[in-house]
């Protein structure tokens, strides 16, 4: 991967002190850092806009700490993570105190019902099994990538991205965007004669 050993290089001079590379480094992390923490605080709040530039001076403070370079993407995760998790779960302690919608929102509203659906399904999760998601099947880390950015066995991956699969596909199911099955091969051929 390219860009992985651009990130890399950058890594090795950010943590020898190259205040450049450091810069340059965190405008080739953001987008992935921001994308990440907004999907697991929640797309369009102003919280995961703050999260993301919080990882991001997080990475900036911590750069000289990096003891493998080659981990940095990784590593930014864990810290995007760990920081959009926190968020999360305080924003969701708060929402169960307070009326709805006290937040302002910054994103527009998603272009279809179908894709309303989802972001409601998904901010739905509890934000341990959005992070796992969005690690495994946004961002495309592998589980024991996954697994070292959460901090946690690579059967909890399994684990928690089983448990948010299951629970997207229930609820979505429940507001009428359950997954259409295709038709047996035998029924298709049968149909045919």
């Amino acid at each position: 991967m390219e860009s992985d050993d651009v990130l890399v290089r950058l890594a090795r001079r950010a943590v020898a002190g190259d205040r450049d590379a450091l810069d340059e480094l965190l405008r080739e992390l953001e987008p992935l850092v921001v994308r990440a923490t907004r999907l697991i605080v929640g797309s369009g709040s102003w919280l995961a806009e703050d999260a993301a530039q919080d990882a991001l001076l997080d990475v900036s403070r911590g750069i000289a700490a990096l003891r493998t370079p080659e981990a940095v993407k990784t590593w930014a995760l864990r810290v995007a993570t760990r920081r959009a998790i926190k968020v999360a779960r305080r924003e969701r302690y708060l929402s169960l105190r307070r009326a709805p919608a006290t937040a302002p929102e910054l994103a527009a509203e998603p272009a279809d019902d179908r894709s309303a659906a989802l972001k409601d399904a998904f901010d739905r999760l509890p934000p341990k099994l959005r992070a796992t998601a969005v690690l495994r099947l946004y961002v495309g880390l592998t589980e024991a990538e996954t697994a070292m950015v959460l901090g946690c066995s690579l059967g909890t991956v399994k684990s928690n991205l089983h448990d948010a699969r299951k629970r997207l596909a229930v609820w979505l199911g429940e507001n009428g965007f359950a997954p259409v099955a295709a038709k047996p091969l035998l029924e298709e051929t049968a149909d045919a004669c």
